[in-house]
């Protein structure tokens, strides 16, 4: 009888502590989801805005050819990545836990130069197919893409840097520069160009861009060294290299199927039908996009939050953050399909003439986020958990569903077939990783799931 005494007298303080670190851990979420809510809104609405006057400057067909370019260069800033940015979000916070000031100096100078090189390697392997492949088009064409593959050094850069924010648990610092900053210093870019610029078209538009990538760089960096952590400034740097690399090649599989996943329509769409037909349909992929801001937002606080819960085998604590999580992010989804349903027309009208075609798209665009994101942040429930290569299989498998549906559909329907192809990928691959969290982890991510206050509730 003592001795149960003794247990439960315990496991009540116990209890009690680990109520009471959730109920921190959900405060946590929501402010740091807030203050990234207000960064990410303002930065996504700055970046619409910008291809919007982008749009309007250079015109429907050079605007095509600058979406085709970036959509590429978004997909080889994954593969040069190597994931060492969510490598950065992975490991960072448990050095920092740990108090292993010379492991965390050592991950920001080591991955960044490994990252630097890698970079620099597939822009000159860019620029070499460029050369070789793009003798068919013309010079306006070739010379975007150089531009393009050019700036891949300092998106990665950027990227980088923005992990290591990310990492330190500063949601609204991570978007400032790469979400805020960078829409901001492009439309001053435009601004200028359009204004003693000769010709106004794709290439001019791809070093506004670079530029404007610089600018931000520049910026993230300077504020990330100024907040370093004083523990942290005088460490002899400590360097767990293979091991960086090692999961970092096993996570960028993730992220480059994952990006490859979702600008695969674009690429599909302008190998079927062309570029003019590329230019409202990115457009149209823009403004769904904003579906995803409130997720985004989200994800800045929730990653490292999974990292470290499951870490901690807090399977609870899991459970509640990733349901908080999808539930803000559906309701900012629904929030901006209901403007795109009403306004939709009109802004795609904005971005120029016959721009508008697109607005069919939009929808099933939107439908599509909307759907998916009720199944809850998926993809770093798998990542931060070590089932990366699951969770590739499955956006794999979306990846295909997307390809077969574009090749069925593209020549029949255009710009709307692609629209459908990329949400039934979206929808499929987000579906399999959902059951894959259910069944193998016990947790249940989506926004039906039970929030910690509830299960809380039900045990008193």
């Amino acid at each position: 009888m003592p001795s149960d005494g003794a247990s439960v007298t315990q496991a009540g303080p116990d209890v009690s502590a680990r109520s009471s670190e959730r109920a921190l851990m959900s405060r946590l979420l929501r402010r740091g989801a807030s203050g990234a809510f207000i960064v990410s809104t303002v930065g996504t609405a700055l970046g619409l805005l910008a291809n919007l006057v982008m749009a309007r400057l250079i015109g429907r067909a050079e605007y095509g050819i600058y979406a085709l370019m970036f959509s590429w260069v978004s997909v080889l800033v994954m593969v040069a990545q190597a994931g060492q940015d969510i490598s950065i979000i992975r490991f960072l916070p448990g050095y920092i836990q740990d108090n292993a000031w010379g492991k965390v100096r050592g991950l920001r100078i080591g991955v960044g130069f490994f990252v630097l090189a890698t970079s620099l390697c597939v822009a000159i392997v860019g620029g070499v197919v460029v050369h070789i492949v793009g003798a068919d088009q013309s010079a306006g064409w070739r010379a975007t893409f150089y531009i393009g593959f050019a700036m891949l050094p300092i998106l990665t850069q950027l990227q980088q840097s923005s992990a290591m924010h990310r990492a330190f648990k500063r949601p609204v610092v991570t978007g400032m520069y790469s979400t805020v900053m960078r829409p901001v210093a492009l439309l001053v870019l435009l601004g200028i160009a359009s204004v003693i610029a000769v010709r106004r078209d794709a290439p001019m538009a791809a070093v506004c861009t670079a530029l404007a990538g610089l600018i931000a760089l520049l910026g993230s960096g300077w504020h990330l060294t100024r907040a370093w952590p004083t523990a942290g400034r005088g460490a002899r740097p400590g360097y767990e290299a293979r091991r960086w690399i090692m999961v970092g090649w096993q996570l960028s599989l993730l992220s480059i199927i994952t990006v490859g996943g979702a600008r695969i329509d674009v690429m599909l769409l302008g190998a079927i039908m062309g570029t003019g037909d590329v230019g409202p349909y990115y457009a149209a992929l823009k403004m769904a996009g904003f579906a995803f801001f409130a997720t985004q937002a989200v994800n800045v606080v929730l990653a490292p939050m999974i990292a470290e819960r499951y870490d901690a085998r807090d399977m609870h604590g899991l459970q509640s953050v990733a349901v908080q999580g999808a539930r803000i992010g559906l309701a900012g989804a629904l929030c901006v399909a209901l403007f795109c349903a009403v306004a939709g027309n009109w802004v795609l009208g904005l971005f120029g003439h016959d721009f508008d075609t697109a607005y069919v798209p939009l929808l099933i665009l939107l439908l599509g986020c909307c759907a998916s994101t009720c199944f809850g942040e998926v993809g770093f429930m798998l990542s931060m958990t070590k089932y990366q290569k699951q969770a590739s299989i499955f956006v794999l498998i979306g990846i295909a569903a997307n390809c077969i549906a574009a090749v069925l559909l593209v020549p029949r329907l255009g710009a709307t077939g692609a629209a459908i192809g990329a949400s039934l990928s979206l929808f499929i691959w987000r579906g399999l990783a959902w059951r894959f969290v259910t069944t193998r982890l016990g947790i249940e991510p989506s926004v039906f799931g039970a929030t910690l206050e509830r299960g809380a509730g039900a045990q008193r």
